[in-house]
């Protein structure tokens, strides 16, 4: 017995054997779809401008330098008395115009010199009120700050007057000069004296036993 296979044709190329062509994704509509592509990488941000000194002589640059040497020293400076530090005979002794050029240039925030100022005379010892301390601040003989730059390192010390008070009484009585409860509160409130408030001279000479 013969048997007969007959094999299909195809008008294309044949198939090799033990392959696959896996079919083209479609879209809804039938159509082919392009694989997604990576999203394109953001550019770098641009690099923040150099900064640069200013451009000055060999002197203003050197006053500038010192300028800037008396502003970290955290005692705290005003401009008039930074520019007094720079001239004077027994401080840098520069001219007076390449101090006022380095204090022009010196970046400084003269509320913050004044607050400096202000923590260093509160952590003293001494004791200061908010009057007295504002005074300190603005003498001509003292820090030269501007009343504004003044107020606002009063205001923002965080000082405890009553702690303030009871130093500036403690002062007092170690002197040995001998004070009466009410001889110590007239000190503490004297206009001439401490510029204490009543209150805050009552507290002090409670607290050092003057009841």
């Amino acid at each position: 017995m013969f048997l007969v296979i007959v094999g299909a044709c195809t008008g294309g190329n044949r198939q090799q054997s033990g392959s696959s062509i896996e079919p083209a994704p479609t879209s809804t509509a039938g159509q082919t779809t392009a694989p997604a592509s990576e999203p394109a990488a953001a550019p770098p941000a641009p690099a923040p401008p150099a900064k640069t000194e200013p451009e000055g002589t060999a002197a203003q640059l050197q006053a500038l330098a010192a300028a800037k040497g008396y502003l970290v020293s955290g005692i705290g400076f005003s401009q008039a008395s930074l520019i007094a530090q720079l001239t004077s005979s027994y401080g840098n002794q520069f001219a007076q115009a390449d101090a006022e050029w380095a204090v022009a240039h010196s970046g400084a925030d003269w509320n913050e010199q004044a607050l400096k100022a202000a923590k260093g005379y509160l952590t003293s010892g001494i004791g200061f009120s908010q009057a007295s301390l504002t005074a300190q601040l603005t003498a001509a003989s003292g820090n030269q700050f501007t009343q504004e730059q003044a107020e606002y390192a009063v205001a923002n010390s965080g000082a405890d007057w009553n702690e303030q008070a009871v130093k500036a009484a403690k002062g007092y009585m170690k002197s040995g000069m001998g004070f009466s409860r009410q001889s110590l509160i007239d000190q503490l409130t004297s206009p001439y004296g401490n510029q204490f408030t009543p209150e805050q001279a009552q507290y002090a000479a409670d607290q050092v036993g003057l009841a």
